[in-house]
């Protein structure tokens, strides 16, 4: 499958639509130190995961971070188009509805991925970038801040509702040298990390495992309430918004 880099449906069409999305699962979100105001770099690796079945499912792992109002997301995405892996960085904003996507690049199981997304304080934006380790190859974008926002809440997620042996064989994806900086600073191990559930698919889990590691776990062997939905309505249900767009 070939990504188009076009404007995104949003999952919800409510005026109050905003992050956590519908199609999140298992997602880590932290809490900066009091009196931040913004973080000015986050970067994490991870390791591509193994290839599953190809299939009609698209999902991704994925890092980022928002504005407390939720509404604006930058992110490094993974996402599994249905026969391959891929990576690039993407912006989602909630109001008014806009979207966009750095150039789409492959990457296969077992690469390592570095994403950062660093604040430019003279342009007031921030600058995001994916990098496949092995091979150098990176895909980037330069992302202004709407009206000033200042992005403070952090994320790890896995993303998109399928079947539980639609996803990954190997259950498991790390996200490792967790790097956050807040205000110019380090504060990588004063972020204080929380596991949540937005549907609890195929027993998906975040495990905050240091300050610098973060895993998301799953079951492929598991029951899901999405087993029986046909193939149109998994992708009616999951949407075309963000990096899924024209998928």
């Amino acid at each position: 499958m070939k990504l188009a880099l076009t404007t995104a449906a949003a999952l919800a069409t409510t005026a109050v639509a905003q992050d956590p999305a519908g199609g999140w699962m298992a997602y880590a979100v932290g809490a900066v130190p009091e009196g931040t105001e913004r973080i000015t770099r986050m970067e994490m690796t991870w390791k591509v995961g193994a290839a599953p079945e190809p299939s009609n499912a698209f999902f991704s792992p994925w890092f980022g971070m928002d504005p407390a109002d939720n509404l604006n997301l930058i992110q490094p995405v993974n996402p599994w188009l249905g026969n391959g892996w891929a990576m690039y960085t993407e912006y989602f904003q909630w109001s008014p509805e806009d979207n966009s996507n750095s150039p789409q690049q492959s990457v296969e199981a077992g690469q390592h991925l570095k994403g950062s997304l660093v604040y430019q304080q003279n342009s007031d934006s921030y600058f995001l970038n994916q990098t496949i380790l092995e091979t150098g190859v990176s895909s980037t974008q330069t992302v202004k801040c709407q009206n000033g926002k200042k992005f403070s809440l952090p994320y790890v997620v896995y993303e998109k509702v399928f079947p539980c042996n639609s996803y990954p064989p190997d259950e498991i994806v790390t996200f490792n040298d967790i790097v956050v900086e807040c205000d110019g600073k380090d504060c990588t191990k004063d972020v204080q990390w929380e596991s949540k559930v937005k549907d609890p698919n195929c027993n998906m889990k975040a495990n905050i495992i240091s300050p610098t590691s973060i895993s998301i776990t799953w079951d492929t062997s598991a029951k899901s309430k999405y087993d029986n939905y046909t193939t149109a309505e998994l992708l009616e249900l999951n949407g075309r918004d963000g990096w899924a767009a024209a998928l």
